[in-house]
């Protein structure tokens, strides 16, 4: 989960960040190599995308895996203004947005970190039911590619192995995943 190109993602947002209590079985995304479009304080972050994602090395993980690449399965993250301190997230399947009313998904900087390295993830469903699948984002390694504080925390608390998609394509993804058993010369 390395930077591949420059892009002018703004620093706040760089590095890899662990989903901290997030019920689903995926644990780290990074926001590298992905476009910024700052005229509207956005950013596009596919689920799906090559070494944007980790997943749990289980029939979940790798169903999740399958499912938000079939769907390509993305969130439009807006923040509110310049100082990128709280976000609206839009969910998108099959490039359409899931409305509001259906998942009303935000993401805020912690108060007590001015820096972007903790965020609050909270979601409400269907207009009302607040707390479902609500997860802190720490940043484990910043865009220097040092660990931060909270990276020993998130090794405690995730398996070993992760599954990520390493090409975007279900051939490529196949032959890699066998090479790395030993299947495949």
């Amino acid at each position: 989960m390395k930077p591949v190109e420059e892009t002018n993602l703004p620093s706040i947002l760089k590095g890899v960040f662990f989903m901290d209590g997030n019920p689903l079985p995926d644990d780290c995304i990074t926001m590298y190599n992905l476009e910024w479009d700052a005229e509207n304080n956005t950013l596009l972050l596919p689920v799906f995308g090559e070494l944007q994602w980790t997943f749990h090395n289980t029939i979940l993980g790798r169903l999740l895996l399958i499912s938000s690449w079939l769907s390509q399965f993305t969130y439009e993250i807006q923040f509110e203004d310049k100082t990128l301190t709280k976000s609206q997230i839009i969910p998108l399947a099959f490039g359409i947005p899931i409305p509001k009313w259906i998942i009303n998904a935000t993401m805020c900087q912690d108060e007590n970190s001015p820096n972007g390295d903790t965020w609050q993830r909270k979601n409400i469903w269907l207009g009302v039911i607040p707390g479902i699948g609500d997860y802190t984002l720490r940043r484990i390694v910043d865009e220097n590619g040092n660990y931060t504080s909270a990276f020993n925390d998130m090794l405690a608390k995730v398996e070993n192995e992760c599954l990520v998609v390493a090409r975007n394509s279900i051939q490529e993804n196949v032959r890699v995943e066998y090479e790395s058993a030993g299947r495949v010369n």
